[in-house]
């Protein structure tokens, strides 16, 4: 029987997994772990409230060349360690891990979102405009950021989820909903 790898509980010193950034772990054993947790209705709008999201803990990559940000897309740089970074050459650009939530110090321990409503950051000129008709999102070949297929395309690459909102031209975000495959 394989091992269950979603932990039904996750201690995160700041309480929130958005905004982890730490230097060592609290638990060192909960390096890869993934959780599920429900997001409050309060604050929350739209595609957002009361959906279930998904994170993965992880440590970045002291060597990445661009830094994580809000809606930064990660690959894996060592899957074995956890170590994850926003280049997506360094094991290739279907690697892919999920999305960052927060701007992590490099080599520090954070965590990354794999499943649900997410805000993420889109190449300058997508291939299509991300809508909420579920339009297929996939990892670019631009460091840290995604790219939207248009309707009818087949992925090359998998899938990040599938768009769920307008894409926000005054930053290049939208919202995706986030079905990222665990990966060997």
């Amino acid at each position: 029987m394989p091992n269950n790898y979603v932990q039904q509980g996750v201690f995160l010193t700041p309480g929130d997994p958005n905004s982890m950034d730490d230097a060592k772990l609290y638990a060192p054993g909960t390096l890869g772990a993934r959780f599920i947790v429900k997001q409050p209705t309060s604050g929350a709008a739209g595609a957002v409230a009361s959906r279930f999201k998904g994170y993965q803990i992880v440590q970045t990559d002291s060597t990445m060349g661009v830094g994580s940000f809000p809606g930064a897309v990660g690959w894996w740089s060592d899957k074995t360690k956890y170590l994850v970074t926003t280049d997506p050459t360094k094991l290739g650009r279907g690697r892919v891990a999920g999305v960052f939530n927060n701007a992590s110090v490099k080599g520090n321990f954070t965590c990354i979102q794999w499943l649900g409503p997410c805000t993420v950051k889109f190449v300058d000129a997508p291939v299509a405009a991300p809508t909420a008709a579920g339009l297929i999102v996939i990892p670019s070949a631009t460091a840290a950021k995604a790219d939207c297929l248009a309707a009818g395309s087949s992925a090359t690459y998998p899938q990040l989820g599938y768009s769920a909102g307008a894409l926000n031209a005054g930053d290049q975000t939208a919202i995706v909903d986030l079905d990222v495959p665990e990966t060997p």
